[in-house]
């Protein structure tokens, strides 16, 4: 639009002048040594012109023919960045079927790329294939001054710093990723992650509002992940036995999530410790409401070394709080097992749907056949289908299957956040040698304590990983 208004007002300007000479014609003289050239006004303006119009042209080709050698050398760099690029393409296609010298083979075709995004994003992937730490390490710090690969390049040498325990210089890395709604949600979380194992609580509160600003986190979520944080800080708390803290954060943590079985454990012991009544009480209360195998293996730990028949008493009273058949008889079954109260533990036993029996319950059925009867074909008959049958509930890893002693905020082996989850195991095919006594008094809080259930499925029969 407004090249056609310049050309416009150019041809107007023109016809004006062109009117105006018409109007008004004249001549021109000049002398120049002896020589006098005299001309029309319209012949003089007609060669300026053509002067001007000469020059334009004569100027443009001249930079057109010092141009050529330029012209060929974009034209030689076009076409090697378009080999590049293909090859570049086939590299990580390559490496994306499985063929890493094929790749490796490509990627050296594209060199015209080297220190681009995607050159470095592709040999950061190869040296890591082949274990080339140092050069993978140098890639991917390379790509942090590329915004294209930045979030790609933090989470890989995030994730590295973390699998060798370099906290500070994993926090370092993802401080690094950009604060929008845009960043994927895992930036966030490890940044909350690595703050709770440096126990910067400040810095944890800020992760807990970027997770509400940036993320599309629910407050359900955003509740059950403080209330883990405040267990956590409790536990360690109860460790390093500063009792005044502790109990505050217990129970804001019980606030966020009155269920979470870990935190009921843990008040119950604070409880205990300075009032046995209300210890047993709350327990009790939390039963009622919120049945567990943690609770109750917490309860069975306190009688290591106090009369039984008071704690089977208890446990009766447990099963008609609330109608959880399956814990109910399980613990009473474990309870009675360990008094010797065989009725009691074989009628606990049969409540239980046999479609829900676990390793331990079969080994549970087969051990009250040998101990009240003396029967060992039904021994027999119960242990083989313990073989086969599904395991207990227990807290485990969903990242990496690990299974810890008991819960924990992060795991110890994969390092991640929040996933120790209570989880039943796939069908256990593995054979158990032998089958010591279930009655080893000197041994009830340990054999029935949560954290060596999942040990002491092999060791003892009373002892796994419960529901």
């Amino acid at each position: 639009m407004i090249r056609i208004l310049f050309i416009f007002i150019i041809l107007t300007l023109t016809g004006f002048i062109t009117i105006w000479l018409k109007k008004n014609p004249g001549n021109i003289a000049i002398e120049w040594q002896g020589w006098i050239l005299e001309t029309s006004v319209p012949i003089i303006i007609a060669l300026t012109l053509f002067l001007f119009f000469f020059v334009i042209v004569c100027y443009f080709l001249i930079k057109k023919i010092i141009s050529i050698p330029q012209s060929v050398q974009n034209r030689y760099k076009k076409n090697k960045k378009s080999k590049a690029d293909t090859a570049i393409i086939k590299a990580f296609s390559a490496k994306y079927m499985g063929e890493i010298e094929l790749a490796e083979s490509y990627s050296k075709q594209a060199k015209f790329l080297n220190n681009t995004p995607l050159k470095l994003l592709l040999d950061s992937e190869i040296n890591n294939y082949y274990g080339n730490d140092s050069k993978y390490l140098e890639h991917l710090n390379n790509m942090l001054e590329h915004p294209e690969t930045l979030l790609v390049s933090v989470k890989k040498l995030t994730t590295t710093h973390i699998k060798n325990r370099e906290i500070k210089d994993a926090l370092r890395i993802i401080s690094m990723s950009p604060k929008t709604k845009n960043t994927p949600k895992w930036f966030f979380y490890t940044a909350l992650q690595l703050n709770i194992l440096e126990k910067n609580w400040e810095k944890v509160n800020i992760s807990i509002k970027n997770i509400n600003k940036y993320t599309n986190t629910n407050n359900t979520s955003l509740k059950l992940i403080k209330s883990r944080i405040f267990l956590y800080k409790a536990m360690e708390e109860y460790n390093n036995k500063n009792s005044d803290i502790e109990f505050q954060d217990i129970n804001t943590s019980l606030k966020f999530d009155p269920s979470f079985a870990p935190a009921i454990v843990l008040k119950a012991k604070l409880l205990y410790k300075n009032d046995k009544k209300l210890g047993l009480d709350y327990i009790k209360n939390s039963w009622k409401k919120h049945s567990h195998p943690e609770i109750a293996n917490f309860l069975i730990s306190i009688f290591d070394n106090k009369p039984k028949q008071k704690l089977l008493s208890i446990v009766k009273s447990l099963t008609k709080l609330n109608n959880d058949s399956y814990n109910n008889n399980y613990t009473l079954a474990k309870v009675a097992l360990l008094l010797e109260a065989w009725p009691i533990a074989r009628q606990a036993l049969n409540i239980i749907p046999e479609k829900d029996w676990t390793k331990t319950i079969y080994l549970m059925m087969a051990d009250l056949e040998k101990k009240e009867h003396g029967d060992n074909n039904k021994f027999n008959f119960w242990y083989d289908k313990a073989q086969n049958a599904i395991l207990d509930f227990s807290w485990g890893c969903t990242s990496c299957s690990y299974i810890p002693d008991q819960w924990e905020l992060i795991c110890p082996k994969c390092s991640s956040l929040d996933s120790i989850q209570w989880q039943q195991f796939a069908t256990s095919s593995t054979y158990i040698e032998n089958i010591p006594p279930i009655i080893k008094h000197s041994k009830i809080a340990n054999s029935l304590n949560a954290e060596n259930a999942a040990r002491g499925i092999i060791e003892e029969l009373n002892t796994g990983m419960d529901r």
